[in-house]
C-alpha cells in the first residue's frame, strides 16, 4: 500500500513540474519576446535541454531530436515575438496545461491506434515489435478485412453491424419513451416530487458494475426472482443468460437508461412557460394538441442531443453484454460489434485488426452524429 502511495505521490509531482516548467516557459516568452536576444537565446537553449532530457536515447537519435527541438523552438519564438506579441497570456497561460493534457490523452491515442491500423500487431508479431520497435506496414488491408473477416470465430460483420442497430435502436427507442412518460407524470405531480425523482434516478446514479451484476442475479436460472415469479405463474423457468442472451442484455439496459431519459426531459419540460399552455387551454387546445404542437417542438433542442448522446453510448456499450454474459470468448448470440472489438483485441490477439475496427467504429458513429442532428435540427435553437 505505501509503495502505491508513493507512485501517485511520484506521478503527481511529476505532473506538478510539467506544469511548472510550462508555466516558466510561457511566462519567458510573454514577458521577453521583444527583447533582441530573445529568439537567438531561446533558440539555443532548446536543443540543450533536449539532448538533456533525452540522454537516455541511443546516440544516432539525439541529433535528430536536437535539431527538431531547435527547428520547433525557432518557429515558436518567431510567432511569439511577431504574432502573439505578448497578448492574452492570462487565459493562455491557464488554458494551456488543459490543451496540452487533452492532446496527450486523446490526440495520442487516435493517431498511435492510426498507426496500429495501418501496420499488422498480433500475437506473432509483438514480440518482435517490443524488440525492434517496426512491425509490418500493410496500409489499409485490416480496414478490407474489417468487412470481409469475421472478427469473432462465425459471426460476420455484417451480422453485427445488423444487431448493433437493432440493440441501439430498441434500446434508445424504449429509453426516449419511458423516460419521457416518467418525465411528463413528474412534471404533473406536484406533491413529493423530488421523492419519486430520486427513487426513479437510482439505477442510474449507482455505480453501473453494481446494477449490471444486481440484475444479473434477478436472471438466474433456478434461483432468479424473474423465474421464480415465473414458476408461481405456471411457466417453466426460462434460461435467460444462455438462450435468450441478447433479450436479457435488452431488458436490463433499459432499465439503467430510463432514469437519465426523464432527467434530461423533465429539465426540458420545467423550461417550458406555462403561459402557452394557459393560452391553448383558453383556445379550445386537448391534452393531446397541447402535447403535439407546444412540448414536442420546444422539446426538440433537448432531445436532439440528448438521442445523440444515448444512441452513441448505447452503440458503445459493452459493460452491459460482458457483464450480463460474462464473456471473455464465450457466446457470440449477443455480441455487439463494441463486444466484438474487444473479444478480436483481447481474447484473439489481433491489435491491429481491433484498431481498423475501432475507426469504423467511430466513423459510423461521428457520420451518425452529423445526420441525425442534422435532420433532426437538434443543434438548432427553437425561437431561431
Amino acid at each position: 500500500m505505501i509503495s502505491s502511495l508513493l507512485q501517485v505521490l511520484e506521478f503527481v509531482a511529476f505532473l506538478a513540474a510539467a506544469v511548472a516548467i510550462l508555466e516558466l516557459y510561457l511566462h519567458v516568452h510573454f514577458s521577453y519576446f521583444d527583447h533582441p536576444w530573445f529568439v537567438s537565446a531561446t533558440v539555443a537553449v532548446a536543443p540543450v535541454l533536449a539532448a538533456v532530457s533525452g540522454h537516455s536515447l541511443s546516440v544516432g537519435h539525439l541529433p535528430s531530436l536536437v535539431l527538431a527541438a531547435a527547428g520547433i523552438q525557432l518557429v515558436s519564438a518567431l510567432v511569439f515575438r511577431y504574432v502573439v506579441r505578448g497578448k492574452h497570456s492570462l487565459p493562455i497561460m491557464l488554458l494551456a496545461p488543459g490543451f496540452i493534457g487533452l492532446g496527450m490523452l486523446i490526440a495520442y491515442p487516435l493517431a498511435f491506434e492510426v498507426y496500429l491500423a495501418l501496420h499488422d500487431l498480433k500475437l506473432t508479431t509483438i514480440m518482435a515489435w517490443s524488440r525492434t520497435g517496426h512491425i509490418p506496414f500493410v496500409g489499409f488491408k485490416h480496414f478490407t478485412n474489417v468487412f470481409t473477416s469475421s472478427p469473432l470465430s462465425s459471426v460476420t460483420f455484417g451480422w453485427l453491424f445488423g444487431r448493433t442497430i437493432w440493440w441501439t435502436f430498441i434500446n434508445v427507442f424504449f429509453h426516449v419513451t419511458g423516460g419521457f412518460i416518467l418525465a411528463l407524470l413528474l412534471n404533473n405531480c406536484h406533491r413529493f416530487r423530488g421523492l419519486y425523482r430520486t427513487f426513479l434516478v437510482i439505477p442510474w446514479a449507482m455505480p453501473q458494475v453494481v446494477a449490471i451484476l444486481a440484475l444479473r442475479g434477478e436472471f438466474q436460472s433456478q434461483y432468479g426472482f424473474i423465474n421464480i415469479m415465473l414458476g408461481r405463474l405456471g411457466v417453466a423457468p426460462v434460461q435467460w443468460l444462455t438462450q435468450h442472451s441478447l433479450l436479457t442484455c435488452t431488458i436490463i439496459n433499459v432499465w439503467l437508461g430510463i432514469p437519465f431519459m426523464m432527467v434530461i426531459i423533465l429539465g426540458g419540460l420545467q423550461s417550458i412557460s406555462k403561459h402557452y399552455y394557459d393560452a391553448a387551454a383558453i383556445d379550445g387546445a386537448s391534452a393531446w394538441q397541447q402535447l403535439r404542437h407546444i412540448t414536442l417542438p420546444l422539446l426538440r433542442p433537448v432531445l436532439g442531443p440528448a438521442v445523440t448522446l444515448g444512441a452513441v453510448w448505447t452503440f458503445n456499450n459493452i459493460n452491459v453484454i460482458y457483464l450480463v454474459t460474462g464473456q471473455a470468448g464465450g457466446t457470440e448470440d449477443a455480441d455487439i460489434l463494441v463486444s466484438a472489438l474487444y473479444k478480436a483485441a483481447f481474447t484473439f490477439y489481433r491489435y491491429s485488426y481491433s484498431a481498423a475496427l475501432a475507426i469504423v467504429i467511430f466513423l459510423i458513429l461521428f457520420i451518425f452524429s452529423i445526420l441525425w442532428l442534422k435532420f433532426s435540427k437538434g443543434s438548432e435553437s427553437v425561437y431561431g
